[in-house]
């Protein structure tokens, strides 16, 4: 008896092979002939899955954002907390900051993908709904941090501001132009800058 095929599990598998193949070379890399290479299937079983690429690329980035990637993100910054001994608001900005921008091998992939997509999203609407949700909850956890730290600040308007710098230094980063310490001492600097920020009211 012929064994049943598992369909999500045949899409996820190769949607996997994406995102990998985008963690490394980025999403120029990607194509029908690479993912089904790297998904050790044929084209025309990649193309049974997904008739157009950008069909295959938003259920890719939809799969990616359900991977937990922010419960992972949130559990290196508390270990980076862990290593240096702090935890008032300042130093998790810091510490959010310093795991946001990257600086080893996994850092770099998933901050690859996250941009790969973002600048597809910028000319695929459906792309950019599927990341919105992300950004914002981004924003919301930086929000977060100001609001508790009872700093005389705008909080929402902080942490759209600390967001649009950590997007604007991930690239760079990634890029090479800038190393990891150089824009974490932009962001020391933005910090230092803030109302109060040593001495919260």
């Amino acid at each position: 008896m012929p064994r049943k095929v598992d369909h999500d599990q045949r899409r996820r598998h190769i949607v996997e092979s994406l995102l990998r193949i985008t963690g490394k070379h980025g999403l120029d890399a990607v194509s029908l002939r690479e993912v089904a290479h790297e998904a050790g299937v044929s084209m025309g079983a990649v193309q049974h899955y997904f008739a157009t690429k950008d069909e295959m690329l938003l259920f890719a980035l939809r799969h990616w954002l359900s991977l937990s990637v922010h419960d992972r993100f949130t559990e290196r910054v508390r270990d980076r907390l862990v290593r240096e001994s702090a935890g008032d608001s300042a130093a998790v900005l810091r510490a959010i900051a310093a795991e946001y921008l990257p600086y080893d091998e996994a850092g770099r992939s998933e901050a690859l993908v996250a941009i790969a997509f973002l600048s597809r999203a910028a000319v695929a609407p459906a792309l950019a709904t599927a990341l919105a949700p992300a950004f914002a909850g981004f924003v919301h956890t930086l929000c977060a941090v100001f609001t508790s730290a009872g700093w005389p600040l705008d909080a929402p308007a902080e942490a759209q501001r600390l967001a649009a710098l950590l997007d604007g230094l991930r690239l760079p980063v990634l890029a090479g132009a800038l190393s990891h310490d150089d824009a974490l001492a932009v962001v020391d600097r933005h910090l230092a800058q803030l109302p109060n920020a040593d001495r919260p009211a």
